[in-house]
């Protein structure tokens, strides 16, 4: 298996696109543990954006734009979404 800078051979880890929905020019890749719960996930964006975790509505879509899932159980990990990079 290749492995890229970014992603060590064993990781798990998901790297996932990352817009906001007020911050029109807000946009990261941010690379998340699929055990992390979704209000980790939440606590991590917050670093990065500002936005509180309570404010935030998390939406996961695939590559085409389609909605794939609305995160809304915070005590679900990642993983039980089923991200894929990108």
């Amino acid at each position: 298996m290749a492995t890229s800078r970014l992603q060590m051979e064993g990781d798990d880890s998901v790297l996932l696109h990352v817009t906001h929905s007020n911050l029109k020019s807000f946009a990261a890749d941010v690379r998340f543990s699929p055990q992390m719960n979704v209000e980790a996930v939440k606590e991590k964006l917050w670093k990065k954006c500002g936005t509180s975790v309570n404010a935030m509505a998390l939406e996961l879509y695939d590559e085409t734009g389609s909605k794939v899932a609305v995160l809304s159980d915070d005590t679900r990990p990642l993983g039980f979404y089923s991200p894929f990079d990108g």
